[in-house]
């Protein structure tokens, strides 16, 4: 009897040390975040959700919000659907709109964001269905699942260089933490995200607002390890763990290439809007690519095709010459002197993005010109 009792004390024991271990480690990689929390970030609130099938997605119902690092924020509000900018009622036709977060324009509000500048200004129905992080996999499973249940006359589909490099990872863009999301594979199918990560259920909440907000000290380190980086990190160990003895584990499948890829969705958006026009929104190339999409890709476009380049608009503005004007002009600063707090487009560059889409759509929606 004694002899069974020594070994379940030995048991315990050698368990209680080995997570002490596990716990040191987990403090040592926990710290550059919790520091990171500290400074001032901007970041998103109440707005996303793990899903099985996309990796992420918006909440639906939501009255989330994005909040600069230096204190001002903006209100993002969604529908039944977790759609942002929707206006009017859900019936079929108008524009849909799908892309990342320079489609969704969560740093904007939502009148100041072309989607809805856009659809304002021809009388139509907004469906946006872009979410931050996304890739052309998860903007295809967007698709599949909405195009045709609403038919809409016009779909945006954004186009942009990192949108395909997302296509062929099973990861989407993340600091810290390994975010699961969908890709294309070499067999030319997008595969599901390896397992549904709760780092939004715990980062998108007022638990991390509470870390963010509190004067530094040892009790709050420690409550950052403990409520927020230990829970994320022993999942992300014990899903990777269950992966490597998963003989026909999705992460043993080869990826994809990005320009594979990127065929793939042009022609599965055309596909799939059967009855819609499609325009095909190119933003992000650098200044020597700008025609770089539709000269790879022209061989997949129809009658029913529109390519707006918005970067040709973008680039031709007085004044843009060169990398560091492009940035001046379109990217958002704060604080005297200014300094660059985010590279996503800000309302100068939204509206120039929405007239380029108004000057290639108005001729399609006459009643509402007249």
């Amino acid at each position: 009897m004694k002899k069974i009792l020594y070994i379940l004390v030995c048991i315990v024991l050698t368990g209680i040390l080995l997570y002490g271990v596990w716990f040191v480690y987990l403090w040592q990689i926990s710290m550059p975040i919790y520091y990171f929390t500290k400074e001032a970030n901007s970041y998103t609130a109440n707005m996303y959700t793990a899903d099985g099938n996309l990796g992420h997605t918006l909440i639906p119902n939501a009255n989330g919000y994005y909040i600069w690092g230096y204190g001002d924020s903006v209100l993002i509000n969604t529908d039944f659907q977790g759609f942002r900018m929707s206006n009017g009622n859900q019936d079929d036709g108008g524009l849909f709109f799908f892309g990342d977060s320079f489609t969704l324009c969560e740093e904007l509000s939502t009148q100041d964001a072309y989607p809805y500048k856009v659809a304002d200004s021809l009388c139509q129905h907004l469906h946006n269905a872009a979410v931050s992080g996304y890739g052309y996999a998860q903007m295809i499973l967007k698709a599949r699942t909405y195009v045709q249940r609403y038919d809409p006359e016009v779909v945006v589909f954004q186009v942009s260089p990192w949108l395909a490099e997302r296509a062929v990872t099973p990861y989407m863009p993340a600091l810290f933490f390994k975010v699961p999301s969908p890709y294309y594979n070499q067999q030319d199918s997008i595969v599901d995200p390896l397992y549904t990560s709760n780092v939004f259920e715990l980062t998108q909440n007022q638990m991390l607002d509470k870390y963010r907000q509190g004067p530094i000290s040892i009790s709050d380190k420690f409550g950052f390890v403990w409520h927020f980086t230990r829970p994320v990190f022993q999942q992300q160990y014990w899903e990777e763990t269950k992966l490597a003895f998963t003989l026909d584990s999705p992460v043993t499948q080869s990826l994809g290439d990005a320009e594979a890829a990127t065929a793939l969705a042009i022609q599965e958006i055309i596909r799939l809007s059967t009855n819609s026009k499609v325009v095909f929104l190119v933003v992000g190339y650098e200044q020597h690519e700008v025609n770089m999409f539709t000269e790879h890709y022209s061989q997949y476009f129809t009658d029913k095709v529109m390519v707006v380049n918005a970067d040709a608009g973008l680039w031709s503005q007085p004044g843009i010459t060169d990398k560091d004007a492009y940035e001046r002009a379109y990217c958002f600063w704060h604080g005297d002197p200014p300094v660059l707090v985010d590279y996503h487009f800000n309302v100068h560059a939204n509206q120039i993005i929405t007239d380029a889409l108004y000057k290639a759509l108005s001729p399609q929606f006459s009643v509402c010109n007249e």
